[in-house]
């Protein structure tokens, strides 16, 4: 009997080790995957974010500070694409406003990344219902931003004007009020609004911003060739 009782603990016994070794090796190799699908996700979330850059400033001709938070790219290029707002109108704006710097207020108060009045920040976070977004400030402000573009493009094209001038006025809306461009029915005879329209709207090709874009992705340029 005590040989049998043994034998059942020593097969018992051999089953619980075989099956420990083997789930034992069963976890390393799954955090080993684990580990190089994380690896592989990060560097294609890389790669995705360095052409998307890439493409931004190529489309915007403007090169993207590097203090600038990848992130908030990302967002006013999603934002964008969703509000369907030109790209390069988009951030040639920020560009614009606030050189892609939280911190800039202007001499009338106008505060942040898009340079929002604070009485119209409140305006639109009541709208809009940002407080239910989980967004935080500067993408907030994003949202807001490029709503009230979006906004003010929607009330121009309503009065019949053409695609492109409804743009030019959503700008100069967007910088001088829209009670500006009311007032002298088109764009105002103010030279920052008018610079502000025109550098948005700046023929492609710019020899300065290509040298300079080149200059930036050299080596990169000369990898690819």
């Amino acid at each position: 009997m005590k040989k049998i009782v043994l034998l059942v603990i020593f097969l018992f016994s051999t089953f619980f080790f075989n099956n420990s070794f083997v789930s034992t090796a069963e976890d390393s190799s799954n955090n080993e995957n684990s580990e190089m699908m994380n690896r592989i996700a990060t560097l294609e979330n890389e790669m995705y974010l360095k052409n998307l850059i890439q493409f931004i400033e190529f489309e915007s001709e403007i090169i993207i500070p590097q203090y600038v938070d990848v992130k908030y790219i990302e967002y006013i290029f999603l934002i964008s694409d969703t509000l369907h707002i030109p790209i390069r109108t988009a951030f040639r704006l920020v560009y614009k406003e606030s050189a892609f710097r939280d911190t800039v207020v202007s001499p009338v108060g106008a505060q942040g990344l898009m340079q929002l009045m604070p009485e119209t920040r409140i305006l639109y976070k009541n709208l809009l219902r940002t407080d239910t977004l989980n967004l935080d400030k500067n993408q907030e402000d994003i949202y807001i931003g490029l709503n009230m573009l979006k906004d003010l493009y929607n009330y121009w094209t309503e009065k019949g004007n053409s695609d492109v001038y409804s743009w030019k006025l959503s700008l100069a809306s967007y910088n001088a009020g829209k009670g500006n461009v009311i007032k002298y029915q088109g764009i105002p005879p103010f030279k920052e609004t008018q610079d502000f329209v025109a550098f948005i709207y700046k023929a492609h090709s710019n020899p300065q911003f290509l040298a300079n874009y080149s200059k930036k992705y050299e080596n990169e340029i000369k990898n690819r060739t």
